[in-house]
């Protein structure tokens, strides 16, 4: 199959394995995007997805609501209050209060806090239906290795809040 021209990756071959990633500005900051394949069978229109950082914007809407419903699910389990607990137990409180901007791990009122979760990082990865996207979210990246990710199937519909690190 012809290379064909990402807007944001550049010139890929989508019908070879591989990685691109490049650095996109969203939201005044910097956030890398990148795209794997696995495979050899992809179309070009497997890897049409996301041309330009803007059209980040209703997938980043989306990933913050289903993060703020994981918090407020009453799973004490849910990846977005272990976020928040787990940060809550391991900063000293000012920083705590710096990073989330109140000094209680509140997941009653928990969209203050998730609300300064910053956008990372993009990854693309066609080949996947139930994570063909993937948000990754950091309170701050200089600060801790944990991340909210969430997942978003071939519809663009989140289907999993995670933490990893």
């Amino acid at each position: 199959m012809a290379n064909i021209l990402h807007p944001i990756l550049g010139t890929l071959d989508p019908s070879s394995p591989g990685f691109w990633d490049a650095t996109v500005t969203f939201g005044g900051r910097d956030v890398t995007f990148d795209l794997t394949i696995d495979g050899s069978d992809l179309a070009a229109a497997d890897v049409s997805a996301l041309q330009k950082p803007d059209d980040l914007v209703p997938l980043d809407r989306a990933a913050r609501l289903a993060i703020l419903e994981d918090a407020q699910s009453g799973d004490e389990d849910a990846a977005a209050a272990l976020y928040i607990t787990h940060h809550h137990s391991e900063f000293p409180r000012d920083d705590f209060e710096r990073l989330f901007g109140t000094d209680k791990p509140d997941l009653a009122n928990a969209e203050p806090l998730l609300s300064r979760l910053v956008l990372v990082r993009v990854g693309l990865y066609p080949e996947d239906d139930d994570r063909r996207v993937l948000l990754d979210y950091s309170i701050d990246p200089d600060a801790t290795n944990y991340l909210l990710c969430v997942s978003f199937d071939a519809s663009k519909q989140p289907t999993a809040v995670d933490l990893e690190s």
